[in-house]
């Protein structure tokens, strides 16, 4: 009886940690964001990004943190900003990995 709960409690803990694991998606809050190319002649070039938000006042860094969010997607590290609206309400640019 005493094996039977033991390997029942290592099964459990076995799946349990087989579970957890690490984000498939790089986190924004970890994307440089500058309006210079990047410096690194290895940095990959990952397209064009874009941000917006849907507000009455204008929210530039909003715009910024969902195009951020957009180059964390397609794996970036380094994001060029290269256009802005002219009412901060949308913003584009180049999302980079650089090793």
């Amino acid at each position: 009886m005493k094996n039977l709960t033991f390997v029942s409690l290592v099964v459990v803990l076995g799946t349990l940690i087989s579970c957890s694991s690490t984000p498939v998606v790089p986190s924004a809050d970890s994307i440089k964001i500058s309006r210079d190319l990047p410096k690194d002649p290895d940095c990959k070039n990952l397209g064009r990004v874009q941000g917006k938000t849907i507000s009455v006042k204008p929210d530039l860094e909003g715009a910024i943190e969902d195009m951020k969010k957009e180059a964390a997607y397609k794996g970036a590290n380094y994001l060029v900003m290269e256009t802005a609206s002219g009412y901060e309400t949308a913003v584009s640019g180049t999302a980079y990995y650089c090793p």
